[in-house]
């Protein structure tokens, strides 16, 4: 199975700059499909259900696959991050990753953050425009 440090092996061989340039793009990542997430279910609410049935089942379908993809992304960090001393029972040996790149989890931690907050200026940005458009368009006092 292609998965957990058969994936980080990988990516260790072939990306450019390894295992470090993965975990930078899965930082990325994570913020990006959270926030597809978020707005493909914002966009079926009950009215839409009923006028736009195609574009509904789109958008679930869309919030259904962005969550299957947030399970496996979880996966990955998860393993990346496996000392082998989780839980209450006996210890076994860490990750290849974990053994091999101790702090990658840290490098994937500042992507997210990094990706977050240009993601949340973006937004806000949109949302300024949006209502000094709203002011624009409206009449002022007499």
């Amino acid at each position: 199975m292609f998965w957990g440090d058969d994936t980080w092996q990988w990516a260790a061989g072939t990306w450019p700059a390894g295992a470090y340039g993965f975990a930078i793009f899965l930082g990325a990542l994570v913020p990006c499909v959270v926030t597809l997430f978020f707005m493909s279910l914002s966009r079926t609410d009950r009215k839409s259900w009923k006028t736009h049935k195609a574009r509904s089942l789109g958008c679930v379908f869309l919030a259904v696959a962005c969550g299957a993809a947030m399970l496996q992304l979880v996966s990955l960090i998860f393993n990346a991050q496996d000392t082998g001393k989780w839980g209450r029972g006996p210890s076994t040996s860490p990750s290849w990753v974990f053994s091999n790149y101790p702090w990658l989890w840290a490098v994937g931690f500042v992507s997210t953050i990094a990706t977050a907050a240009i993601l949340i200026a973006f937004f806000v940005a949109r949302a300024r425009r949006r209502s000094e458009a709203e002011g624009a368009d409206q009449p002022g006092p007499n």
